[in-house]
Formats: structure tokens, sequence, C-alpha cells
């Protein structure tokens, strides 16, 4: 580049910075001043920002003020978490797991992993250790109710007339199994019908068991006793017996835990008052019933004797007027409080259907006692012991 300023030698490359004068401008020389002038020619040719300076008051400082340093230390870093402390888990977002997996290859063809629904729970909490499961109940398996969740607690069992078997609010499918499996075979006539309706059960029996006498009458109060098992396997414990409106009472079974060892048989007062049979107690009871009668009573018992469909019948002396010696009401006490010393109590009364023809005979009324099996029944009654007779 050509110019008639002169040249001067620069050791770097690039133009040097220089004041530029207008042509037929006049040059003086200056001093160099230790401070910048106003000369607005000595400025930058670009254009300062004008800055406020702060104003500071001139007043003389007092010297025993002391001096404070200023805070020079910077702000504590945040504590970084070590990787041993517990950290929030983040919470689950489905959203953007779906996202996360749409974007994955084959992440739309890959089948996700399904849990079933839990089924509802069929066994009811027993307070024994020997709960057993139960089946759908059946007012929920057939819709007619209408409250399906309602479970009853309490079943109703009532003989109607002389062939009906009725039971209302059952709970549960199995209780309706194992009275079909154990009752119904029992009576040699068979049945009619077994119709469920809704919760309820009804049986009719062919002929007449509940008011036969003799053999047949023996099987009728058999099968009871058997019910009064089969209910008690399945938890069904007897409260007592109520009228709701029928004309049969209703024997009301609660809810309240199955029983495994318990054992039942029948007993029945003529109707004079002075017999009392026992139909199929065990072995130890009906042996010891009569002389336990005659001990406390001398005189007053005229005999007890055994049949080989255990049957026990235990029968008060008559004067010679053909009254018997001993109250009814005594011979009756006096019956239970021995059976209640051997274990046995007195569990319900079962009002049966009038016998004889037109129904215009006696009203038979069955005791049920109650009490624990302590051995097996095949051992316990008094059929088995004419078997061991014969084996010895």
């Amino acid at each position: 580049m050509h110019s008639a300023y002169p040249q001067p030698n620069f050791p770097y490359y690039g133009q040097p910075y220089h004041t530029y004068y207008p042509p037929g401008y006049q040059h003086q020389q200056q001093r160099q001043q230790p401070f910048p002038t106003s000369d607005p020619y000595s400025s930058p040719p670009w254009p300062r920002e004008n800055y406020q300076a702060t104003q500071y008051s001139q007043g003389h400082l007092d010297p025993n003020t002391p001096f404070i340093p200023p805070n020079s230390e910077p702000a504590p870093p945040p504590r970084v978490k070590r990787a041993s402390t517990t950290r929030q888990k983040p919470s689950y977002n489905p959203e953007k797991a779906q996202l996360k997996s749409a974007m994955k290859k084959n992440g739309g063809l890959r089948r996700s992993e399904t849990v079933g629904a839990a089924p509802p729970t069929l066994e009811r909490t027993r307070t024994t250790s020997s709960a057993r499961q139960r089946l759908v109940p059946m007012t929920r398996a057939n819709g007619m109710s209408s409250n399906p969740s309602y479970l009853p607690e309490h079943l109703f069992v009532s003989f109607h007339g002389t062939n009906e078997l009725r039971m209302g609010n059952v709970a549960f499918q199995d209780t309706m199994e194992e009275i079909k499996e154990n009752i119904i075979p029992m009576w040699p006539h068979g049945i009619s019908t077994a119709i469920p309706v809704h919760h309820a059960f009804r049986i009719l029996f062919n002929r007449n068991p509940w008011s036969a006498s003799g053999g047949e009458g023996v099987i009728a109060q058999k099968m009871i006793c058997e019910l009064f098992t089969c209910l008690a396997h399945n938890g069904y414990q007897y409260r007592t017996s109520l009228s709701t409106g029928y004309s049969y009472p209703q024997l009301i079974f609660q809810d309240s835990g199955p029983d495994e060892h318990c054992d039942f048989f029948a007993a029945h007062i003529s109707r004079s008052g002075h017999r009392m049979t026992l139909v199929r107690p065990p072995r130890r009871v009906g042996e010891q019933i009569g002389p336990r009668l005659r001990a406390a009573w001398p005189f007053k018992i005229a005999g007890d004797r055994t049949s080989e469909d255990e049957i026990y019948t235990i029968e008060l002396k008559r004067n010679a007027i053909g009254a018997p010696d001993l109250s009814k009401d005594v011979f009756a006490a006096s019956a239970l409080k021995e059976i209640s010393t051997m274990g046995y109590k007195l569990e319900a009364t079962v009002p049966l259907a009038r016998t004889g023809m037109l129904g215009f005979g006696n009203k038979k009324e069955i005791w049920i006692f109650r009490g624990t099996r302590m051995r097996s029944r095949a051992n316990s009654r008094a059929g088995s012991r004419a078997g061991q007779n014969i084996d010895h």
C-alpha cells in the first residue's frame, strides 16, 4: 500500500493503529500527559457509552472504626448424596413406559405378561383349625337372589307332614350334596323328588318315614341323627327351635365351626310315659343306663332289654291298677341325669307327625343327644358286640 506518509517499520504484520488527520490539518506535536485529555480527536473513533458513576460522600472516615472485611467465602455447594443414600423411587407413569417400549425394536410385537385375577375365596374363616373348603355359595350360583353377596349364617330345618324334609338358607352346595349322599340312601323306599329352590332344599320321601313305627320308625330316627351329624361336620350347630309362620316348628342351626368328633343318638318316651327307648346309643350308654336307674330307684324298674338293631328299652314297674310306681317326670329327669353323667347331653327335640291312619294317632317327639365319639362307630355299638362274641 502506497501512502504519502512515512512508513515506519513494524515487526508484525497488519496495519498499525493511528489517528486519522484530514488533509491540510496542521499537526502539532503534543506532550504526553499522564492522564488523557478531553480532546475529541484523541478519543477512539467509536462512541463510548455513558455509565453513571456512583456518588460517594466526601466526609472523613472515623479512624477508630474497625475494618469489617467482606464475606469473601463463596456459598457452599449443595451436598451431593452418596450412592448408598436411599433415593426416592420415581413414580410409575404408564404413558412414559409405553412410549419407551414403542421405540424399542419389535416393541409392538412382544406380548406383555398378564396376571390373572385371583378367584374369590371360597373358604370361610373358622374358629377351629379343621376348617373345610366349601363350594360356590348357592345364593351366588343361581343368581336368583336380589342380594347375591348375602351369605346366610343360620340354617332352618323342618319336618313337614309325614314324608317331607325342608331345609332353608342353605348357603353352600356341599352341604346339600353330603345330605344327599348320607341320608337319602338310608330310607329303603327311596324318594320321589329332591328339589333345590333358590337357597332352599326339599326332599319328598316315598311312604311316610316321619309317621312310621316298628323297624321303619327306627330307620327314620337314625336318619334324623345322621342329619345332625352331617350338619355338625359342615359347621352347623343346633341352637333352638322357632315358629316362623309355618305349621311345623323350624330347627335353627348356626354356622359356628365344624365338629368332626361329634356323636348323636335318638331317644323317645312312650305316650304313657313308663317306657323309654334309646335308638343307636353308644354301647357303654346302652349297657349302663338300666343298671344306673335300678340303682337310683330300687324296685321301680321292671327291666331293660336290648335288641339286635341297637335298640335299648327301659320300663317302669306298674302297680295293681296299671299305673307306674314312679312319676313320669322323675323317671325322665333321672334318665337325663344318668345319660349326661356318661357324657351325652340333650341337644334338641324334634316333633314329628302323628302316627296311625289319617293322622289321628299319637304325636311322637324325638330327643336328640349329643356327645363326643370316643372310638370308631363300628366298635362302639351293641351290634359289634355280637360279632365279637361270635369271633371268640
